[in-house]
């Protein structure tokens, strides 16, 4: 709990500067068609961040190069292998870049899709220091090194901060902000490479593949979902803008407690698990209710106050107080699905640890399928509030299959439903203490409000969990 809770505080220290570099976006361009054109033009080197960066790469890569007695040729081998296939895929991106256009928004108006164009030649290049970093981050990760690797990220916000900042730049601002960001990013993570030998091989290549590609394919069905969501909401927008970003601006609050918990529990479950197999229902257990504490109070602080706390940070400038109320809406749809994709990370990241990579690739299909299905039915109808919704159906799909498929059926505690009820009552008394003040700043009290209540009320349930804990660290 302590490596997750530092990994936590690593992220948040990243997401708050995200938080301004969202702000600065949303009052600079809102939710233009601009904006449109610049989260499409991202959209494919994160759909690689997260098969990279978030998924197959770190599933694959930990737990082999924890046991390979020759680790300087194992990261050669990935390193060589890697380079060249992903070259190769920035080349094709650079001189044909309508295939971005028809993977994420086919349904854009024309000028949309000229702007796309260029800004996707100028983010292609991010994909391969994002892939670089993945690998250094992983080996910092095996070593039990988690904070600062997870403070890197912060380094391309300050870097697109600085961009959006400097005048006549307009778009291509933060479009160079985020290449030269991630570039960054790599620099300050490549110290770790220093203590390998590296040589251009092949030899561990195959080797690596056979648990890379399962978990490859997992990943790769998993972004279908952001492939079919946004070509939805382009042509829900009939062209004219806005759909992408009101999704973008949404998912970045609902990200925020998933990157800072979600993904940070499953991280070190995955290290964690690696390196302890024999205990593995143990782990595992313990990381469920980690994710409970953390993403059950965040999805209801977020349900009640979600619509005021969009309004403190996004409505300025060119973002209204009708942004303001669609973005609200679509967020509510995404956060129900959070504790879901919170507990579903986790398991898909401990079947990784014990090699089993076929168990995630079927529940990723099933979460892809599902996704599917329900933009069809509620994406086209309802446009970015039902694709939200779907996302979140499809999550709580993929979570009660994993769950099925584990042995051991005693993964949730007593604590469980404490948590539960604690963040229940959370959210109560949140709601009616943010009613004795409509300014907008008064969000910021009644979310503190909302912790302490939280935290006072998990602390009387769980002293019994805090007291076990505390013991170990002594």
């Amino acid at each position: 709990m302590l490596s997750s809770l530092a990994f936590a505080i690593a992220t948040f220290l990243s997401r708050v500067l995200g938080l301004v570099r969202d702000m600065l976006m949303a009052s600079k361009f809102g939710t233009s068609w601009q904006a449109d054109a610049y989260f499409v033009a991202i959209l494919f080197p994160f759909f690689l961040r997260r098969v990279f960066g978030e998924g197959a790469m770190t599933s694959a890569f930990v737990p082999l190069y924890s046991e390979s007695k020759d680790k300087d040729g194992f990261l050669s081998s990935v390193l060589t292998s890697f380079t060249l296939v992903l070259t190769l895929i920035v080349g094709i991106v650079m001189i044909y870049p309508d295939i971005v256009i028809y993977l994420f928004s086919s349904g854009a108006a024309s000028q949309t899709k000229e702007l796309i164009r260029v800004l996707t030649r100028l983010t292609a290049p991010s994909i391969l220091f994002i892939f670089w970093w993945a690998i250094t981050y992983s080996i910092e990760n095996t070593r039990g090194k988690f904070f600062y690797p997870a403070l890197t990220p912060i380094i391309p916000n300050i870097v697109m901060i600085v961009f959006m900042l400097l005048p006549g730049l307009g778009i291509y601002g933060p479009t160079w902000g985020f290449l030269i960001g991630e570039a960054a990013a790599f620099l300050a993570l490549a110290y770790p490479l220093r203590r390998h030998k590296l040589r251009f091989t092949f030899k561990y290549t195959k080797e690596f593949l056979k648990l890379f590609w399962p978990s490859f394919l997992a990943m790769s069905i998993s972004q279908i979902n952001s492939i079919v969501d946004t070509n939805v909401v382009s042509y829900y927008s009939k062209g004219l803008g806005g759909g992408v970003s009101y999704l973008q601006y949404a998912s970045r609050f609902y990200m925020l407690p998933y990157g800072l918990f979600g993904v940070a529990v499953a991280t070190v479950i995955l290290s964690t698990i690696s390196n302890d197999r024999e205990n593995y229902s143990k782990h595992l257990r313990s990381g469920i209710t980690s994710t409970l504490f953390f993403t059950v109070p965040a999805a209801i602080g977020l349900l009640v106050l979600g619509e005021p706390i969009l309004r403190l940070f996004y409505e300025y400038g060119q973002f209204t107080s009708k942004d303001t109320k669609m973005t609200a809406r679509v967020l509510s749809a995404y956060v129900i699905g959070l504790p879901f994709y919170g507990m579903y990370s986790t398991m898909a990241r401990a079947r990784h640890a014990m090699k089993d990579m076929k168990t995630p690739l079927k529940a990723t299909s099933i979460v892809a399928i599902s996704n599917v299905i329900m933009d069809l039915l509620v994406g086209l109808k309802y446009g970015p509030v039902g694709v939200a919704l779907a996302t979140s159906i499809a999550g709580i799909i993929g979570f009660f299959y994993l769950l099925l498929k584990e042995q051991s059926k005693k993964l949730f505690e007593k604590e469980d439903l404490y948590i539960l009820f604690s963040a229940i009552l959370m959210g109560i008394f949140t709601y009616y203490f943010s009613l004795i003040s409509h300014r907008r700043i008064w969000v910021i009290p009644s979310t503190i409000f909302g912790g302490l209540v939280y935290l006072t009320i998990s602390a009387i349930l769980l002293r019994g969990r805090l007291k076990d804990f505390l013991r170990k660290r002594r």
